[in-house]
């Protein structure tokens, strides 16, 4: 029983892990290949970029402020989005073939109202970025994860997807093996215990035995005359 439950355990671990390791591996896989499929805007899920900061310009005080070495989630915006923006969002927009991203702080409207541009600042710049096309804005930052930005460039390198994929691939084989180990250890115990039972039982028999023979052997002497003094 305990043993049954044991396996159970290591079962439902390993599933476990399988589940949270899985995804993580079909989200990178997916950025790799529309990252080399499309260089021209950051790879996405579902519409949602992560970005690793690599500089500390928007550390702040802001609830929303980030420093370098956070993850960020870009949602990318078309046409009509992009135009909707205001004053306060965090916006990622493409400046010199590098990804950046600022805080508007402004928006420049052509004279029929229709916005052009927008002037973004890092909170923790004390110059403005100037004025940026809006056909140069990618999509709006709407989250962070604080110091996990190295952690997704590595997940996306070679060595990375080996981490994600070989995790799951060598607990697999270490269960394997050891389930294989404590079965034919219980099966060694089951023989040698069966084993002992048939020695024992041997050992009974041929104690039954031998006490029928002499018991034969007594009854004889008393009734050959012979024997008689």
């Amino acid at each position: 029983m305990n043993a049954n439950r044991s396996e159970k355990i290591k079962t439902i671990i390993l599933i476990v892990l399988t589940v949270l390791l899985l995804p993580v591996l079909i989200v990178n896989l997916t950025l790799i290949v529309k990252g080399s499929l499309n260089s021209e805007t950051p790879p996405d899920v579902f519409g949602i970029a992560p970005l690793a900061v690599t500089s500390g310009s928007m550390s702040g005080e802001n609830e929303d402020s980030f420093d370098e070495g956070a993850l960020i989630f870009v949602r990318l915006l078309d046409e009509e989005e992009i135009a909707a923006l205001e004053t306060g969002d965090i916006i990622t927009f493409v400046s010199s073939d590098v990804y950046v991203t600022h805080r508007i702080i402004a928006v420049n409207r052509d004279a029929g109202g229709s916005v052009i541009s927008f002037v973004t600042q890092g909170d923790a710049n004390n110059t403005t970025d100037g004025a940026i096309p809006i056909e140069n804005v990618i999509g709006q930052c709407v989250g962070h994860v604080a110091g996990l930005g190295g952690f997704a460039i590595f997940m996306q390198t070679p060595a990375g997807i080996l981490v994600i994929v070989g995790v799951p691939v060598l607990l697999f084989i270490a269960y394997d093996v050891l389930r294989i180990y404590l079965h034919n250890r219980r099966v060694r115990e089951e023989e040698s215990r069966e084993m002992r039972e048939k020695d024992e039982e041997i050992e009974r028999l041929r104690a039954q035995l031998g006490a029928r023979n002499a018991a034969e052997q007594s009854r004889g002497d008393a009734e050959d005359p012979s024997s008689r003094a």
